[in-house]
């Protein structure tokens, strides 16, 4: 009996391991997840400002407790328009947030808000 329970436990195995492995597998858009909440909150790129648009992001996403303030430990500080600049102006904020995309480290941005970067980037990254 327990012979004839044995010769089926590689195969259980294979077949668990296949099912871990495929659900494992598994990616989400934030706009397809929360389709009804963006329905009703489309997201507008049509104008981008610094203070409207950009800041906002920074805001709840760099210049937090611990990472880009005073006394933390990311480097550099994006408490303003300035400091956010000098990034903009060396490529880093392009390179980490839109092409790289490992900032912010707790995850991506949403889709809408990095065309928001881009299209305030492509506009000359302005203090408006």
């Amino acid at each position: 009996m327990v012979r004839q329970t044995i010769k089926y436990v590689p195969g259980f195995l294979l077949l668990l391991g296949i099912v871990f492995a495929t659900g494992s597998c598994y990616y989400d858009n934030e706009e397809e997840l929360y389709e009804f909440y963006y329905a009703s909150n489309p997201c507008d790129t049509t104008v981008s400002t610094f203070s409207g648009t950009i800041f906002p992001i920074i805001q709840g996403n760099c210049a937090t407790s611990g990472c880009h303030v005073a006394g933390g430990s990311g480097p550099g500080l994006l408490e303003n328009y300035d400091q956010v600049k000098s990034i903009v102006d060396n490529g880093k904020l392009e390179n980490r947030v839109l092409v790289l995309r490992n900032m912010p480290p707790g995850g991506p941005l949403t889709d809408c808000q990095l065309v928001l970067i881009q299209r305030w980037l492509d506009n000359g990254a302005t203090n408006n």
